[in-house]
């Protein structure tokens, strides 16, 4: 197997999103029942259209929305893995999700 065979990682997957280019919701002014709701079907169209990672910004605040994302996205049978963003100007606001792959 040469290098041109050997898939991304999931941490390289999530730095490279950071980038931007990836499909992303932004769940500003939403409680946690809607936001919840939100992410659900975020996820299945990403699924669905094969996206390798989405970017979910849930914004700073309590840290209440994103204590429930951050647990949405490592309990969710399409996630693959989470992490927060790296960047200086997303950190503790914004988490990427690798996805499963389509079969």
């Amino acid at each position: 197997m040469d290098e041109s065979d050997e898939k991304p990682t999931p941490i390289q997957l999530m730095s490279v999103a950071e980038m931007g280019g990836c499909p992303e919701v932004d769940l500003h002014g939403k409680d946690v029942i809607d936001a919840e709701t939100t992410v659900e079907g975020f996820l299945s169209r990403a699924y669905r259209d094969g996206d390798p990672v989405v970017k979910i910004v849930h914004g700073k605040g309590t840290g209440k929305l994103q204590d429930v994302i951050r647990k949405l996205l490592r309990d969710h049978p399409l996630v693959v893995a989470s992490g927060g963003s790296s960047r200086m100007d997303e950190m503790g606001a914004v988490i990427y999700a690798v996805m499963r792959l389509p079969v």
